[in-house]
């Protein structure tokens, strides 16, 4: 008797999550600053010196640093910046506008995001942006708590 209410209730729970996902719209993300730096922008290496390097990060970058991450393409154009807010060392602005909290986020870019948990136990859950005509994805993970982003990810 038990499995046979079980199945119908899984088959429930599952149409129910899948119709509550919301399609995100798209939004101009071309305006999103990480120490004077965006998508598509030519790498600066004078800029790079003013950074920390480091070997913790795993992944296959071209620059690591304690402050931030930047990946480029064959063109030297930046195609992923990383970078955590956490020391206050890397301003993040959008359209010029300096930004500590999510609801500051959401003020400046609107609610074209999609809300998920991040990570429960460390209380994080972030927003994505998409920008379909540039091709770019924001992620903005922020303390549930207090809603200050802990670190934002933009990537083409």
């Amino acid at each position: 008797m038990k499995k046979i209410l079980i199945l119908p209730l899984i088959i429930i729970s599952v149409i129910i999550l899948t119709g509550c996902n919301k399609k995100i719209e798209s939004t101009d993300l071309t305006n999103i600053y990480l120490d004077d730096m965006t998508i598509d922008m030519k790498i600066d290496s004078k800029k790079l010196s003013n950074y920390t390097t480091t070997d913790r990060y795993s992944g296959n970058y071209k620059y690591k640093f304690e402050e931030i991450i930047i990946d480029t393409n064959k063109d030297n154009k930046i195609n992923y910046l990383f970078a955590k807010l956490d020391n206050n060392t890397v301003d993040i602005k959008i359209n010029n506008n300096k930004i500590k909290t999510i609801d500051e986020v959401s003020n400046i870019l609107g609610n074209n995001y999609q809300d998920k948990t991040y990570d429960r136990e460390q209380q994080l859950k972030e927003y994505i942006y998409i920008d379909k005509e540039n091709k770019i994805k924001a992620e903005f993970v922020y303390l549930t708590w207090d809603k200050h982003v802990v670190w934002i990810i933009l990537s083409k």
